[in-house]
């Protein structure tokens, strides 16, 4: 499948960084992923030790992904826009990819607020989403807690 050109250029790893508001506060920067495909997420979650990656995703569909051993949603939210974790739930939605019986599960955790509407707007949760009916290895496991 040909990626458009908007696709190529947005795709690209990425410094991260977490850390929470607090005085003292530990700043942590790691390697991740800036709107990844879905190649990138599974080879990212093939190099993680739990074979876990956390991302958010905001309204415009902007995602980061990273192993799940380096940070927390909140820590990642507030260290790159400067917004406080948890306190504004409805400008992000928070998630993790895992396997599951070799097929890519999709943990959606912000559901109630704002939930599926901003992860749809990701075209990589987009057009996992639209495998979630899809038989075999296509499969896509989809869960809103």
């Amino acid at each position: 499948m040909m990626k458009s050109f908007k696709q190529h250029i947005t795709e690209k790893t990425a410094k991260l960084s977490a850390t929470y508001g607090y005085k003292g506060a530990k700043w942590d920067d790691f390697r991740g992923l800036e709107n990844p495909t879905e190649r990138e997420i599974v080879t990212l979650m093939a190099k993680t030790k739990f074979k876990e990656v956390r991302w958010v995703s905001d309204a415009k569909g902007k995602m980061w992904a990273w192993d799940a051993d380096d940070a927390l949603h909140g820590a990642v939210i507030f260290a790159q826009t400067g917004i406080e974790p948890d306190v504004d739930d409805k400008r992000y939605v928070k998630g993790s990819f895992k396997t599951s019986n070799g097929n890519i599960k999709v943990i959606v955790y912000n559901h109630q607020t704002v939930g599926s509407n901003f992860a749809l707007k990701n075209k990589t949760l987009k057009a996992l989403a639209k495998r979630i009916n899809s038989k075999g290895e296509e499969r896509v496991y989809w869960l809103e807690v």
